[in-house]
């Protein structure tokens, strides 16, 4: 085990609230309910935001020091995926917020925006417990 990076945990602790209002807006759009276009845009800029950060300070090499993770050559491949699994989210959530902002100005239903809303809400957990799981096995385990 190794110390985490402050980015790892902050990220890890700040994304699970998504989760919740991820749910809540999926759930709530699919039944017509109320709150849904709030819990779904306060989720979408909530995980965009820690996203960006994120891949932006990994990106440039950022790291604390004496917290280097050894990642062993299988888990390569788990990075890549789960990498590009968190870039297409990204592009999914731009959508979402996208199209949910067309509609609620004009008022029409988007047929784009109940489509892509399973992608994105079944990549944003995979991506989101997968992450969860390795900073668990990696940092506290």
């Amino acid at each position: 085990m190794t110390d985490a990076p402050w980015a790892s945990t902050f990220v890890t602790v700040a994304i699970i609230p998504v989760a919740f209002l991820f749910t809540h807006a999926y759930l709530s759009g699919r039944r017509g309910l109320k709150h849904h276009e709030l819990t779904g845009a306060t989720g979408v800029v909530w995980d965009l935001s820690v996203s960006v950060f994120y891949m932006l300070y990994r990106l440039t090499g950022a790291e604390v020091e004496g917290s280097i993770l050894d990642v062993a050559p299988d888990m390569v491949v788990y990075f890549a995926v789960h990498g590009l699994v968190a870039v297409v989210v990204i592009a999914l959530e731009l959508a979402m917020l996208t199209t949910g902002i067309l509609q609620w100005r004009s008022g029409t239903p988007s047929h784009w925006h109940g489509r892509l809303a399973l992608p994105l809400y079944v990549l944003w957990f995979g991506a989101f417990l997968s992450g969860e799981l390795v900073y668990i096995v990696y940092y506290v385990l």
